[in-house]
């Protein structure tokens, strides 16, 4: 298996309280935290040859059991793409993410406004950010993304790296590390911030704190269908493959 996907799916069982296993995947499940989507979700087995419909009809018995109001599947191989549009056709949202390592040396990218610091500086952040979305509905959902947020720490080593401005925090990133492969992740820019070059440098500093901790591969993922991927690419960030998340989001 591809070392990035044995991350990725390392990573998401290491933060499930509850692992169910089915003919062609896993549900791998938070519920203390049920309204929380990616931390509740069926994880394909690689390899698997298996139809949208069947998937939903393998996971539904696990969720409908569980309570939750929502359904969502992970792929990460080729099958996402062939269900992608056998997805769509039954009303879900799919989202298409670019697994982009980087494997040239560290860009030359001034750093010198960020640093190093705890979830607790992030967490109104994290916080703002959530009620921002017209997706979320209410205080109860913000608390457990929050919740999710800090629980990702039981799952593998997380640092956050922020640049500041005049003390106010513009952009920063997480860093996911085991001492041998990184990911990059959550990285966000304050809106009054943007276009000004705060998040190519959270990135490059995270980047240089993985290789220094030891890792000797660190990736990130991006949005197949947004902008920032472009920006992974000017730092050195490739395309290597796809992996996909498909959501059916609780009825309003």
């Amino acid at each position: 298996m591809n070392r990035i996907v044995e991350f990725i799916r390392g990573f998401a069982e290491r933060m499930a309280e509850e692992i169910v296993p089915a003919a062609h995947g896993r549900a791998l499940l938070v519920p203390s935290l049920p309204r929380v989507f990616y931390a509740n979700h069926f994880s394909v087995d690689p390899g698997a040859k298996v139809s949208a419909a069947e998937i939903v009809e393998e996971l539904e018995p696990t969720f409908t059991a569980a309570g939750l109001a929502h359904r969502s599947v992970s792929i990460d191989d080729g099958l996402g793409g062939e269900v992608a549009s056998q997805f769509a056709r039954l009303g879900w949202q799919v989202e298409e993410l670019l697994v982009m390592p980087h494997d040239g040396p560290t860009p030359d990218v001034d750093i010198s406004a960020v640093t190093e610091v705890g979830w607790r500086d992030l967490e109104p952040y994290w916080a703002a950010g959530m009620r921002s979305s017209p997706e979320i509905t209410d205080e109860d959902e913000v608390r457990q993304l929050v919740a999710g947020q800090v629980r990702r720490q039981v799952a593998v080593d997380v640092r956050y790296f922020a640049a500041r401005q005049d003390g106010e925090i513009t952009s920063y990133c997480e860093l996911f590390s085991d001492g041998k492969t990184g990911q990059i992740e959550s990285v966000m820019t304050l809106e009054p911030f943007r276009n000004r070059g705060f998040a190519k440098a959270v990135v490059v500093r995270a980047l240089a704190e993985s290789r220094s901790a030891g890792n000797d591969l660190t990736f990130l993922m991006a949005e197949a269908a947004d902008w920032p991927k472009e920006l992974y690419r000017k730092l050195g960030f490739e395309t290597e493959f796809s992996v996909w998340d498909f959501l059916l989001r609780p009825p309003s």
